[in-house]
């Protein structure tokens, strides 16, 4: 009867150690700190929005990025965002959002959620992919509710979306790999001499 008090017990102790390695406050820590751990990295995703499907890829050193989606660019230097409209011709120069999560618009921080900036809520899991809701803590946030979907074996992000007032933009991460070598930063600067007849329109 001892040895089945104790069998019983010592399962309880694995199963508890388990729900809390995949608790939503671990999940997101491991999340946050796989993404930090890779100085450089590029990821290939697809964006969904209404009837609308397009795929896209950003690639990510330090404090700079680039990113492509559909036919349009954005290059960041780190102290300024270019972002180039082929349809209109038009390059649109703004100061960087450091505070912003948005993968589109700051992909440095698309899944650094550890600041103290989110509530954590679990969805739910299935077949091994947790889903976790985010809600920022500031007051007046712009960015609304965020729902994460992450792997729990490799904590790897497998989507985002963003629900704003019940609008929703849903981001399918295809891949994340870790860039090695020499990467060339010249990726990530805007270069006005390749966009000549566009109108640059600059709101620093």
């Amino acid at each position: 009867m001892k040895k089945f008090i104790a069998f019983i017990f010592t399962m309880f102790c694995i199963a508890n150690s388990f729900a809390q390695g995949n608790s939503e406050e671990t999940l997101i820590s491991r999340l946050s700190e796989h993404i930090r751990s890779m100085e450089n990295y590029e990821v290939e995703f697809e964006v969904k929005s209404g009837d609308q499907n397009i795929k896209g890829y950003y690639a990510v050193s330090g404090d700079k990025y680039y990113i492509s989606i559909g036919d349009a660019e954005v290059f960041c230097d780190g102290s300024a965002r270019y972002e180039v409209n082929p349809q209109n011709k038009e390059v649109t120069v703004d100061a960087v959002d450091p505070k912003s999560h948005n993968i589109l618009t700051n992909p440095t921080r698309a899944f650094d959620f550890i600041d103290g900036e989110f509530n954590f809520a679990m969805v739910g899991t299935e077949a091994g992919i947790a889903t976790v809701k985010l809600t920022s803590t500031a007051e007046n946030a712009t960015l609304g509710v965020i729902f994460v979907a992450i792997d729990t074996a490799t904590a790897q992000p497998r989507s985002l979306t963003y629900d704003v007032d019940g609008d929703q933009i849903a981001i399918k991460v295809a891949s994340i790999n870790e860039m090695t070598g020499m990467v060339d930063i010249s990726m990530f600067t805007f270069d006005k001499n390749n966009y000549r007849g566009y109108e640059i329109v600059d709101f620093r």
